[in-house]
């Protein structure tokens, strides 16, 4: 596995702007914000924002769990990075896939089984905004969940959300096996590879433990040892390959930090590449193409 470790500090104030301006966007799109769950993600971070200057930390507790604090900050970063690379995207298809995105409920224990799409496609949403930022064509609304454009070679990406122990592997498997009937469904003349992608925040850090520190670096090498961590809980899951045109498995993960010293929340973002591709091959070639995309800063 190799990995890629980003930090992103970011202060509750910057957060609460970036959000008005998403909200703002969506109203362009002909989505009312405030039939989104992120209009309550938008109280809950002015509540937190009131209640840190006035000093009521003891009284704020009472009122916003820390758990929903903790969605309402890392899904509205989603949502900002989304908003801010809109320009890439056009479509109606696109503002469907906003619309759903944006709904659902406000707290992910209370999804359905089997009716998470919300938060599924705004983790699709999202990965896409990773690449585009990074000035990689991506397609997105179309029969795979993204089209990625890198080195001349098309890659089919499936994206998907194990919120469990058992579903990462299940996860996987799934993507597999979607990504080989794409395969058989596509020209032989293109010949596209595949990547899959996980969310593993919730599997890394089950606990939804705040990472807190006085340093970045000691937060960032705390992200380090999760990632680790994960890497030997699913090592024979990872490996599972069943078509070479697969070129591995990148994850990411999102962790609510606290900087201390500043007094300040970070959006902590992990990524992890995991190459499935044999050393010397074009798979391999192609996997390596992507790793360095994913390091590149934000264009």
């Amino acid at each position: 596995m190799s990995s890629q470790p980003t930090v992103k500090p970011q202060d509750l104030e910057s957060v609460i702007g970036d959000l008005d301006a998403a909200l703002a966007w969506l109203q362009t799109l002909g989505i009312q914000p405030g039939r989104t769950r992120f209009s309550e993600y938008q109280n809950t971070l002015d509540r937190v924002h009131r209640y840190r200057i006035a000093g009521k930390l003891k009284e704020l507790l009472a009122i916003v769990p820390p758990e929903q604090y903790r969605v309402a900050f890392i899904e509205s970063t989603q949502l900002i990075a989304i908003s801010k690379t809109s320009k890439l995207f056009s479509g109606t298809g696109v503002r469907e896939k906003v619309r759903v995105a944006v709904t659902g409920p406000v707290s992910p224990s209370d999804e359905k089984k089997g009716r998470s799409n919300a938060r599924d496609i705004l983790f699709e949403l999202s990965t896409a905004a990773f690449f585009r930022v990074r000035k990689i064509p991506v397609l997105i609304n179309t029969d795979k969940d993204l089209i990625l454009r890198i080195s001349g070679c098309t890659i089919f990406v499936e994206c998907k959300r194990p919120k469990s122990v058992n579903g990462v592997e299940r996860s996987i498997k799934a993507a597999t096996q979607q990504l080989i009937a794409h395969f058989k469904n596509s020209s032989r003349k293109f010949m596209p590879r595949g990547l899959i992608v996980l969310d593993i925040s919730n599997v890394m850090n089950p606990n939804r433990n705040v990472l807190t520190s006085d340093s970045l670096g000691a937060i960032a090498d705390e992200m380090e040892q999760l990632l680790e961590l994960f890497l030997d809980r699913f090592r024979s899951a990872l490996e599972h390959r069943r078509n070479r045109r697969i070129l591995g498995i990148l994850a990411f993960a999102n962790v609510l930090g606290y900087h201390t010293t500043d007094s300040r929340h970070l959006n902590c973002q992990k990524l992890g590449l995991y190459f499935h591709a044999q050393p010397g091959s074009y798979e391999a070639i192609l996997a390596d193409d992507l790793y360095r995309v994913c390091c590149r800063s934000e264009c």
